[in-house]
């Protein structure tokens, strides 16, 4: 059996499985074969069929979705799948393409110093996802888009950051709430930081698919450096929550990722501090379907804002009902138009304020 028809195989099958795939040296250039020689003298053995899975995966395989599907689930499928190919998808790609990808990716990882190689480690020790390495595109507007010459292993400013805070944020050595973080992350920020929101209209259907593997025309799309500073952004974010265990705060001040003193963090609708208490509770003992803790892009997507940490923020159940999909500039103006048209909810605000200033002056009298 050829490496292509391996790979064809593999995701043909009821179950997909990876392993079958990793069986690669001998069979596909002899270049890769080399390649992989070197990267496996470089590493231990469990790291090495980590780091090998990860660019396997990345070079030939993407995971299409069903928009119209009742579940989230997602199948693999080889990059020159013929849906791609009839579709004149820009993700298609042959599977010549996609060895020259592989071969270049494995020879990047190489040629890295000791001081990157071990980012690398750290990132993919740190996994919130299989096979994941920083392999991602260079261009958006790339066509064609999965070849060499748009696919790069990133080791960015963001890229660092966010294997630093998984590390420590995971860690109970460091983190006395590691275990409430790991949920945190799991059930809240993986989804919304690396995957597509469902879908069913428009262009460019998806649901749940990679942020980097939908098309790149869809609103939806994204780097996957960009969804790992997202998700640091989430996770630094719970940490400036009102209430925070002290211990935690400390320790990410002394290692840079949160400035001191810092703001707590307060939802960006409503200007309501967060409070970490509830947060907790809430991750804790669920109540399906509701939640007072959302995440929300600050500009929507749709109307050209970024899925980036610049715009991506924790925001109350007020906070998202509020905004629905408007635009930062849109719920400012929403918010002025009810204050200007509604001159009781004034009135009584300013009563509640004067009677909460007597309170303090009785106070002050007795002495209290």
């Amino acid at each position: 059996m050829t490496y292509k028809e391996t790979l064809e195989a593999a995701v043909g099958a009821n179950t997909f499985r990876l392993d079958p795939c990793l069986s690669i040296e001998g069979k596909a250039t002899e270049g890769i074969s080399l390649a992989f020689a070197e990267l496996r003298r470089k590493l231990p053995a469990s790291l090495y069929k980590s780091f090998k899975s990860s660019i396997i995966r990345s070079s030939f395989l993407i995971e299409l979705t069903n928009p119209t599907a009742a579940t989230d689930s997602t199948k693999y499928q080889v990059r020159w799948v013929e849906i791609l190919k009839t579709e004149n998808d820009v993700r298609y790609a042959t599977y010549e393409q996609c060895l020259a990808i592989c071969e270049k990716i494995v020879t990047r990882i190489n040629g890295l110093d000791e001081s990157n190689l071990q980012i690398l480690e750290d990132y993919c020790n740190n996994s919130i996802f299989n096979f994941e390495l920083p392999i991602d595109y260079i261009r958006r507007d790339a066509n064609p888009f999965h070849v060499a010459e748009n696919m790069d292993v990133f080791i960015t400013p963001a890229i660092v950051r966010c294997t630093k805070v998984r590390r420590l944020i995971k860690d109970p050595k460091y983190n006395p709430k590691a275990d409430i973080f790991k949920i945190i992350i799991s059930k809240k920020i993986k989804v919304k930081a690396y995957q597509t929101d469902r879908a069913q209209t428009g262009n460019h259907q998806t649901n749940r698919e990679k942020r980097w593997e939908s098309h790149p025309e869809n609103f939806q799309f994204a780097f996957r450096r960009d969804c790992n500073d997202v998700e640091a952004s989430l996770i630094l974010q719970v940490c400036m929550f009102e209430g925070v265990d002290h211990d935690l705060v400390s320790m990410l001040q002394k290692n840079g990722l949160l400035s001191d003193p810092y703001n707590k963090y307060k939802c960006p609708i409503t200007g309501d501090v967060l409070n970490y208490s509830e947060f907790e509770n809430e991750i804790l003992h669920p109540d399906h379907g509701r939640s007072s803790f959302q995440v929300g892009h600050l500009e929507p997507l749709k109307a050209t804002g970024g899925h980036e940490a610049s715009n991506i923020g924790w925001i109350s159940d007020d906070g998202n009902r509020i905004q629905g999909s408007l635009s930062m500039d849109e719920v400012k103006d929403l918010l002025m138009r009810i204050y200007r048209n509604r001159p009781e909810l004034r009135l009584d605000y300013t009563m509640k304020a004067e009677d909460n200033d007597n309170c303090v002056e009785v106070f002050k009298v007795r002495g209290d």
